[in-house]
């Protein structure tokens, strides 16, 4: 038996596996930084722009835009930095919450830093408000509603991680602001390209592709018809949270540049698929609800055969995180599923026909803080006995970061990584 340590909330669980597991591991690392060496060389290397000091000006009103707690970036940390450079009082601080739920005091303070939190007026996105004010509308039919600060103020830093996403492709950049701080309408106008003309899920709104990804190039297409001065600053962060590259400069060119780092630093290719897969999100936030955690499940669901099992540790402290999310598990029939999400879309509709999509092929069991009861609503079954793991015979891979780190299915036949 082997043990190993899988994060799980805050906290780290044992577990004990047979020896023939295969623990899956990026091939490139990184080479070891320093953090602030890191971030003073983005800083002082914009990509197309002018360098930060340099983009702001004396009396700029600024609006910083800060990803919220289902998002680590290491904002209090990389702030400073900022801070040092822009020289400027008029600023105001705004979370991209999205169409996530407020965030206590409490949490704001925890991401900012004490000394942010008191310095700086700090507001954050609330997508069901009427605090939004009107772009004009994409090719694809989004209407660009964005929060009233934006427009209010002269310059936009934009602050956040760049990771793999499901269904943007890469998350952070742009995705700031649509859906960080647009009203729940854009949201779902943006997030309903997902789906095709069918119903089904649109195979180019994927990991990995933002050339010809409806959801990326909607985004892109909404960010140049704001005309917004805007200035990025993405952050990679490693599975412990340090930040290990970093971006800054023009918003799609930076962005861009970071999403071929994590592609190059955070895919795994694997030969074959495997009867058991066993995961984490790599634990708060990556697992503060559902919805977040699905990502994991997604990148996990690549390398199982079908009829396999994923095992997938994902705490769920905060509950679904979203509102909607269960009304589609009333619809049994996933045809039935599509033809109401065509007609009545709301937000996170296709994580639910993406998730029983996966249920059709494939058992997925969940070691989480989730009622039982909504498990298996959902389809899902509850792992109560982690214990069972070690008495599995059949072939094994294991993610211990899967919401970050994303397995590539390479073809062939062998239960063996690359």
């Amino acid at each position: 038996m082997k043990k190993i340590s899988i994060k799980y909330g805050k906290t780290e669980l044992e577990i004990e596996l047979p020896d023939h597991a295969t623990i899956l591991t990026p091939q490139y690392i990184p080479a070891k930084r320093d953090e602030a060496e890191i971030l003073n060389d983005a800083l002082d290397n914009p990509i197309d722009s002018p360098k930060l000091e340099n983009f702001t000006q004396p009396g700029d009103k600024i609006l910083i835009i800060v990803p919220d707690k289902t998002r680590k970036a290491r904002v209090d940390f990389v702030l400073k930095f900022v801070l040092e450079r822009i020289k400027n009082e008029k600023i105001k601080i705004l979370f991209a919450n999205g169409t996530h739920s407020k965030q206590s005091e409490a949490e704001k303070r925890e991401i900012l830093g004490d000394e942010i939190y008191n310095n700086f007026e700090i507001f954050e996105n609330d997508a069901h408000g009427d605090n939004f004010i009107y772009y004009g509308k994409t090719s694809r039919g989004t209407e660009i509603l964005l929060n009233k600060l934006v427009s209010s103020s002269d310059k936009i830093l934009i602050i956040g991680a760049i990771t793999h996403h499901y269904f943007a492709g890469f998350g952070g950049g742009a995705k700031m602001l649509i859906p960080g701080v647009s009203s729940y309408k854009t949201a779902i106008q943006n997030h309903k390209l997902t789906l095709t003309p069918d119903g089904d899920i649109n195979p180019d709104a994927t990991n990995l592709k933002l050339d010809g990804n409806p959801i990326y190039e909607d985004i892109v297409e909404s960010f140049k018809i704001c005309n917004l001065k805007a200035f990025h600053i993405g952050v990679v962060l490693d599975e412990n949270d340090k930040i290990i590259s970093a971006f800054s400069g023009d918003v799609i060119s930076s962005h861009k540049a970071g999403a071929e780092f994590v592609k190059k630093f955070f895919t795994i290719p694997v030969k074959g698929k495997f009867d058991a897969v066993i995961s984490s999100a790599g634990g708060f936030p990556k697992d503060v609800n559902f919805i977040q955690s699905h990502k994991t499940i997604h990148h996990s669901h690549y390398i199982l055969k079908e009829g396999g099992t994923l095992f997938c540790f994902i705490e769920c402290r905060d509950g679904i995180g979203s509102k909607t999310f269960l009304d589609w598990f009333k619809f049994k029939n996933p045809e039935e599923m599509k033809r109401q999400l065509l007609q009545n879309y709301s937000m996170n509709g296709h994580t639910a026909l993406s998730l029983q999509n996966k249920l059709k092929i494939a058992n997925i069991s969940v070691k989480s803080k989730l009622d039982r009861g909504l498990i298996e609503l959902m389809g899902l079954k509850s792992l109560d006995d982690v214990d069972i793991l070690k008495k599995l015979k059949c072939s094994i891979a294991v993610i211990k970061n899967a919401s970050i780190y994303l397995p590539i299915y390479t073809g062939g036949h062998n239960a063996t990584p690359l």
